[in-house]
C-alpha cells in the first residue's frame, strides 16, 4: 500500500512539474512547488485518511492553518514558500481533479492572503520560546486551563515580547 502510494505521490507531482507555470519556474521555485505538494498530498492522504475525491475546504483549512509550517524544517520558512502556495496547490487540484474542486479551488482564492503570509518569523520565534517554557515548566498542553494561565504569566513576564506579538500589524 505505501509503495502504491509512493508511485501515486511522485506521478501527480511529475505531472504538477510538467505544467507550463510551474516548468517554467526558475529550478528553486519547482523545488518549493513540489515541497508544497507532496506535503499537502501526504497530510491529505496518510494524515487524514483521505483520498482526493474525499478532501474538502474545512481539511484545507485545517491543513494549512493548524499542520503545514509545523512540518517544514527551518530552513524551508522562507516568504517565497509561502508565496507559492496557492498556485502549487492550484496546479495540484488541476492535476489530481478531486472531486470538489470548485469548492477548493474557491477556497484558495478566497484564502490567498491568509496562505501568503501563513508564516511570521516574529511570531514564530515567540511562540517557540512560549512552547519551550511551557516544557521546562511542566504545563501540561493537555489542559487548556493551565496553558491559558501559563500564557497569561508568561506574557506578563515578558511584555515586550507580548507587545511586539500584538502590536507588529500596526506598525505597516
Amino acid at each position: 500500500m505505501m509503495a502504491q502510494f509512493e508511485e501515486q505521490l511522485d506521478s501527480w507531482l511529475d505531472q504538477v512539474s510538467e505544467v507550463p507555470l510551474v516548468s517554467n519556474m526558475s529550478d528553486a521555485d519547482q523545488q518549493k512547488i513540489d515541497l508544497i505538494d507532496s506535503l499537502v498530498v501526504q497530510v491529505a492522504v496518510e494524515g487524514y485518511g483521505q483520498q482526493p475525491d474525499e478532501w474538502t475546504p474545512q481539511m484545507l483549512a485545517d491543513l494549512f492553518f493548524n499542520r503545514f509550517v509545523r512540518l517544514l524544517e527551518e530552513n524551508e520558512k522562507q516568504q517565497r514558500l509561502f508565496e507559492l502556495i496557492p498556485t502549487a496547490v492550484t496546479v495540484l487540484l488541476k492535476v489530481v481533479q478531486p472531486a470538489h474542486q470548485s469548492a477548493l479551488m474557491s477556497w484558495i482564492q478566497t484564502h490567498h492572503n491568509e496562505l501568503v503570509h501563513l508564516y511570521d518569523p516574529v511570531a514564530d520565534q515567540i511562540y517557540s520560546q512560549l512552547t519551550q517554557a511551557m516544557e521546562k515548566a511542566d504545563v501540561d498542553v493537555n489542559n487548556s486551563k493551565q496553558v491559558a494561565v501559563f500564557i497569561r504569566q508568561y506574557m506578563h513576564d515578558h511584555p515586550d515580547q507580548s507587545k511586539t506579538l500584538f502590536t507588529k500589524g500596526d506598525q505597516q
